[in-house]
């Protein structure tokens, strides 16, 4: 059972990328399940590309081309940071804060389509069990 415990793992990461995937598509909202993530962590501040990187999980790289797409489409831009001319401040636009507006009660739905058959208990023992699983990693 443990050996099998990464295909439950990356078939659930599958439906639930393809169902916010289908979400976006029928209401039109022109961004990724990874864009979103970086648009999201963006909602409250500007970031610099390192602490973006981290706080979603993402390597340098992958950041870096989801900004340039995201920046393609008007939702972020990068400015160099005039404390430290070596990083990059990353913030919303007002079209990536309209687009994550409207991309919210998608994505909202589609995590309650999840969680829907599980009780608030089983909910909370899911989430200190992947936490278990990451932070067994994370040493």
């Amino acid at each position: 059972m443990k050996k099998e415990i990464g295909i439950y793992i990356d078939r659930t990461y599958k439906v639930v990328r393809q169902d916010l995937i289908n979400r976006f598509k029928k209401a039109e909202i022109d961004i990724t399940p990874e864009q979103w993530v970086v648009l999201s962590k963006l909602e409250d501040s500007t970031m610099n590309q390192t602490d973006l990187a981290n706080g979603s999980f993402k390597d340098k790289h992958t950041v870096s081309r989801i900004l340039d797409l995201l920046m393609k489409k008007g939702f972020v831009v990068r400015e160099q940071d005039p404390e430290d001319r070596r990083k990059y401040l990353v913030s919303l636009t007002q079209g990536g804060k309209k687009e994550l507006d409207e991309a919210k009660p998608h994505v909202y739905a589609s995590r309650d389509l999840g969680w829907e058959n599980l009780s608030d208990e089983e909910y909370n023992q899911l989430l200190l069990l992947l936490d278990k699983v990451f932070n067994s990693y994370s040493k």
